[in-house]
């Protein structure tokens, strides 16, 4: 048997026939020599996966305890990699078909070839509806003004397994997986590739979900958006107080007031001042709570989530 060079990281939940389309475009597309593996991470699936899978890559999976969401998925299963599949690389790619088969010679053909560095995939065309795309913008839109980074890629990666022993020290992998790469500051690549279309039936997650999915990416840089908030509060503070230090100087050094108006502003702008002051307290000790917690470190604390490891049958 060949040595593995690919570990591919398949989280999974409750979407059995992409799952089947899935391993069998991974088993024509790589090549017998690759010496590839497939690690799926069944993310507390209700419904059984086929008793047989169409695929000739030996492929393990992780049943978690329950149900933990993608991108702790994506933890788990990095972790568990690092720690019992020695490989040179490590794909992450979705189960559904929307990240596709045949890309993945060019994300590991560009990852050899940068060397110590993560390769993401940028998307190009993408078959989502209207909705989506417009909630998408929005979301790089307040990424960008609320972290000052840029976010244009998803979970379709390959990562020298050289960096596993550094990522998943991370505790924000937990919430989201590009997000932590970025505020880690590994190096990364970007390469541009077009969206696939999901195999069967319709997306797992939800409007709420999809939500909190971007709240998630958000969250990775807590430090730099609670800074953020302060500072705008701040701004907004000295707004109020020039504000009504300028409605007292019109209304009793000049002739311009109004009678009713100055008293009416000035209540306005104390609001103002009141209400900015307490969201800039509340963040900074919200901030400063959360230092003081012990962290959950996926290489450490992955194994609690991990109910059963088995190796899977095939076809044939």
């Amino acid at each position: 048997m060949n040595p593995t060079r690919l570990t591919i990281l398949l989280p999974y939940f409750n979407d059995a026939d992409s799952l089947t389309r899935l391993l069998a475009d991974i088993d024509a597309t790589i090549p017998a020599d690759l010496g590839a593996r497939i690690l799926l991470v069944d993310d507390g699936s209700t419904e059984p996966l086929p008793s047989r899978l169409p695929a000739r890559i030996p492929i393990d999976c992780i049943r978690l305890v329950r149900n933990l969401g993608h991108q702790k998925a994506i933890a788990v299963g990095l972790s568990y990699i690092h720690q019992h599949i020695p490989c040179t690389h490590v794909l992450v790619m979705d189960s559904d078909g929307e990240d596709i088969p045949a890309d993945i010679h060019k994300l590991v053909a560009a990852q050899s070839k940068e060397g110590d560095k993560i390769i993401f995939s940028t998307r190009g065309k993408r078959r989502n509806g209207l909705r989506f795309k417009l909630g998408y913008v929005v979301y790089r839109m307040a990424f960008r003004w609320l972290t000052g980074r840029k976010i244009s890629f998803g979970n379709f990666s390959c990562i020298p397994a050289s960096m596993l022993g550094r990522l998943i020290y991370y505790p924000e992998l937990w919430s989201h997986y590009p997000g932590t790469v970025i505020r880690s500051g590994l190096p990364y690549h970007t390469i541009p590739l077009d969206r696939g279309q999901r195999y069967a039936g319709t997306s797992k997650m939800s409007f709420t979900q999809l939500v909190l999915h971007g709240l998630g990416a958000m969250s990775v840089f807590l430090e730099k958006i609670i800074t953020r908030l302060a500072i705008g509060s701040f701004l907004l503070m000295c707004l109020a107080l020039l504000s009504i230090a300028g409605i007292f100087f019109t209304r009793f050094a000049t002739d311009l007031a109004i009678p009713g108006w100055a008293s009416t502003l000035s209540s306005s702008m104390l609001i103002i001042l009141l209400v900015s002051f307490l969201i800039s307290l509340m963040a900074v000790f919200f901030y400063l709570a959360a230092q003081t917690q012990q962290k959950i470190i996926p290489a450490v604390h992955y194994r609690d989530y991990i109910l059963t490891h088995e190796k899977l049958n095939h076809e044939g």
